[in-house]
């Protein structure tokens, strides 16, 4: 079994965000993706205040706030998770926006041989 280190999340809607989020708590590089640069912005503010939510409660400390926000990284371009170990899809429940997405992923990630 191979190692996950890289996870990838299409969509940063209240799903996508909190799957990105536990994923960076947990350590991982994560990059999220979004279809404009406005949704991308929302969902990086979504998971900022969610953090930063947590830390004020006490469930993480600010430096391990920092931490997950160290690892997440945005784009609105799929292409940039042909490094990624696993993609997540998370948006919208539109089966021609899901088959679009997955299309696309067809293409870019690669199984390891």
């Amino acid at each position: 079994m191979t190692d996950i280190e890289r996870v990838g999340v299409v969509g940063c809607g209240q799903m996508g965000a909190g799957i990105a989020e536990v994923c960076a708590r947990s350590g991982l590089d994560v990059k999220v993706a979004e279809t404009t640069g406005e949704a991308l912005e929302i969902g990086r503010t979504r998971l900022l205040n969610s953090l930063t939510k947590a830390a004020e409660r006490g469930k993480i400390s600010e430096e391990e706030r920092d931490s997950a926000l160290a690892r997440l990284s945005f784009t609105t371009d799929l292409g940039e998770f042909a490094d990624r170990d696993l993609v997540i899809e998370a948006v919208v429940e539109n089966e021609q926006v899901k088959t679009e997405i997955f299309q696309v992923l067809d293409q870019v990630v690669t199984r390891p041989d």
